[in-house]
């Protein structure tokens, strides 16, 4: 089968080259129970150049590439993954072994999800687990940028041990009234002030109409298929909906064949 040359564009994004680089891990944070938020400091084969909510291709040491998304803005000095420990494969290997000093070598950018400034509507970004990563890029760069439209942040997850980076973007609609950051627990385990149910029900009942609006999606393939339907029918256009949805390592094994 021939390439289709605008599929490969679309997967690459805006037009950076596509690099492979060595890195370090510089500092690790243990954002959640399962989550982890690893440090990178390029070592060689840069300059990396990406656009917010872009993703990687990971490969740490003795393990297969991965795609994970960048939680770093462009021009940060540090490339920044949260790493999600399914209980095999590499996100175990990360989540458990990985030290600071370690090596891991990257692959990319790649992806569709990124931020495109010119879009004048409003952005709404849903987020489900660790695919708060590419959605905090995102987030944090249109404010960097000095966008001014309203911004919705959804920020879907089980329960209330599974919130993270609160502080962050608590600070930043403190600093930003244009932002608005709403948790919403699925599984609550017991009494919660948040709002509880599916993010995709919150959307529902907080909007009627999201004609002109911009959307970014990121998380468990099924959130992601919802969430996109439902902004359809609220009236996002589909081209201005934008998500890189990616499979656990379940899914992923069973698709592959493995016992």
């Amino acid at each position: 089968m021939p390439i289709d040359a605008d599929a490969v564009a679309k997967l690459r994004g805006p037009g950076h080259p596509v690099r492979t680089i060595t890195c370090r891990v510089s500092a690790i944070e243990q954002a959640t129970h399962d989550i982890r938020a690893l440090y990178l400091e390029p070592d060689d084969g840069g300059p990396f150049v990406y656009s917010a909510g872009q993703y990687v291709r990971a490969a740490f040491e003795g393990q297969e590439e991965r795609d994970y998304s960048l939680a770093s803005r462009p021009n940060e000095p540090f490339l920044a993954l949260h790493i999600r420990n399914a209980g095999s494969g590499p996100s175990l290997y990360a989540s458990t072994r990985v030290g600071v000093g370690d090596k891991v070598t990257l692959r990319g950018p790649f992806g569709d999800t990124y931020l495109r400034p010119e879009h004048p509507g409003p952005i709404v970004a849903v987020a489900g687990g660790s695919g708060l990563a590419p959605i905090k890029a995102i987030v944090e760069e249109a404010l960097e940028l000095g966008l001014k439209q309203p911004i919705h942040l959804y920020f879907g997850v089980r329960d209330e041990r599974d919130i993270y980076m609160e502080d962050c973007f608590n600070g930043l609609c403190r600093r930003h009234p244009n932002l608005r950051f709403t948790p919403v627990l699925s599984e609550a385990s017991g009494k919660t002030t948040r709002r509880a149910g599916l993010v995709t029900d919150a959307i529902a009942l907080d909007f009627q109409n999201l004609s002109g609006a911009i959307a970014y999606l990121a998380g468990p393939p099924p959130m992601v298929e919802v969430a996109g339907k439902l902004l359809r029918g609220l009236g996002v256009a589909a081209e201005d909906i934008h998500a890189d949805a990616f499979i656990g390592e379940a899914e992923r094994r069973r698709l592959e064949g493995d016992k």
